[in-house]
């Protein structure tokens, strides 16, 4: 890769060249990349390969699944008796960022928690900016996503969603048992789930 690339320097977060340059440096003390081929470019050595390897098969621990949902009167009881249930009974910890405590920006809370889950529910119910986007962002991170929507919404939802196998749902009972099942058929249970 040829490290002048200006792209690198927004792919690192750094200020200037200098910085890319010293993470370079980083990179090579722990034999990820170095030497330099004719053309100037850099080079990623085997280590480098089996790292990043490593990094994108690393198995998330975390037993808390994230629900990014429209937060309406409507849909409480949906949530206490269909989401919260159907995560719960699948063995892990329900986080809504509604019901979470924290003194910071609503944003870097809803980030934080979408990075330290294991998984997330998006409902498309009322089909909330908010929702596409932390859906969209942990699809990024490779954080899997259960999609979901009230069965009335389902013709709305947007074309780039509708390609995903979303559970429709009708009310609070159906939701939570298929949700349920989806969620231990693609991870397993989870660490509280009771044997």
């Amino acid at each position: 890769f040829d490290i002048n690339d200006p792209r690198f320097i927004a792919a690192t977060y750094s200020k200037n060249l200098s910085e890319v340059l010293f993470l370079f440096d980083i990179l090579k003390d722990q034999g990820f990349v170095g030497g330099t081929r004719l053309d100037g470019a850099k080079n990623i050595l085997s280590g480098g390969y089996i790292k990043l390897d490593e990094l994108k098969t690393k198995v998330n621990a975390s037993s808390n699944g994230f629900i990014a949902m429209w937060f309406n009167d409507e849909l409480n009881e949906i949530y206490s008796q269909g989401f919260q249930l159907a995560v719960f009974n699948a063995g892990y910890n329900p986080i809504r960022i509604d019901k979470t405590e924290h003194i910071n920006k609503i944003d870097d809370e809803i980030v934080k928690h979408i990075n330290s889950s294991k998984f997330i529910v998006a409902d498309f119910t009322g089909h909330r900016g908010g929702v596409y986007f932390e859906a969209g962002y942990a699809m990024g991170k490779n954080i899997p996503v259960f999609w979901t929507c009230r069965k009335d919404n389902m013709n709305d939802l947007h074309f780039d969603i509708r390609q995903f196998n979303c559970i429709d749902w009708e009310n609070a009972d159906e939701l939570a048992s298929r949700l349920a099942t989806r969620i231990e058929a693609v991870l397993g249970p989870g660490s509280s789930k009771s044997k």
